[in-house]
């Protein structure tokens, strides 16, 4: 799966907003690149042919937004990284990692973004389709979208318990080890950044400590999930973040 890029051409999945109103009706999904050096990472050019996401922003205009060259899998101090741009495709990573016995369920689940992508989607995959990773990929990519990822995972069990830290609070009740008494036993942890964390209007939230609680979950995460979100965060900037995170 994510062997060729596609697009989505149906009203589905992150192609479903706005669509009657939009002239583009597709939606480009580029092909995964397994890579060993962050200077490997690139954004595609502001191509018509390549939108990755659609939607009118508050001010009622049309954003036509550009993402990642590819999606990205990549080590990050030995242990799997996936780098997206739309963030329900972790959700094909999740599984793909249970596949492979990274993880199992009952996972516990740090999201650390600026939303907390639980809406419901109201239909789930059931057991017996999660164990097939073709079912879960097009789940992923012709239903879920950017915020309805996280409850068909909780449903399936998946995910254990979700930690949102979307917050100065939330960063400073983490700081304090208030969350400690839930990292108990063998259950396996998954790290999922969204880099709309420290979109502009988020500045007011200390970047030294989003950067400290993150490097702290991602050392004792098993895997770890981050996405570029082109529609919320310029593109740039989410790089920019990302590197000075991770690429030490």
């Amino acid at each position: 799966m994510y062997s060729k890029p596609f697009y989505i051409t149906r009203p589905v999945w992150n192609n479903v907003f706005s669509y009657e109103d939009r002239d583009n009706k597709q939606l480009y999904v580029p092909s995964l690149k397994k890579i060993q050096d962050f200077s490997e990472i690139q954004l595609l050019w502001k191509s018509q042919d390549k939108i990755t996401f659609e939607e009118y922003d508050f001010d009622g205009k049309m954003q036509s937004c550009y993402g990642l060259e590819n999606l990205y899998e990549m080590r990050w101090r030995d242990k799997p990284l996936y780098l997206v741009d739309n963030h329900n495709h972790v959700f094909y990573f999740w599984y793909l990692m249970r596949e492979k016995w990274i993880i199992s369920d009952d996972n516990l689940l740090y999201h650390m973004d600026e939303h907390a992508d639980t809406r419901d989607p109201w239909e789930y995959l059931m057991k017996p389709d999660s164990q097939d990773l073709q079912k879960v990929f097009d789940y992923t990519n012709f239903f879920l979208n950017v915020g309805n990822y996280i409850i068909p995972a909780e449903k399936e069990w998946l995910i254990w318990e979700t930690v949102q830290i979307r917050s100065q609070d939330a960063l400073e009740k983490y700081t304090s080890w208030e969350y400690k008494k839930i990292e108990k036993g063998d259950r396996k942890i998954i790290l999922n950044l969204d880099l709309d964390f420290f979109e502009p209007e988020l500045d007011f939230i200390d970047y030294e400590l989003k950067k400290k609680v993150i490097l702290n979950i991602a050392k004792k995460s098993d895997i770890i999930t981050v996405c570029t979100s082109p529609y919320f965060i310029d593109q740039d900037r989410a790089l920019e973040v990302f590197r000075d995170i991770f690429d030490k």
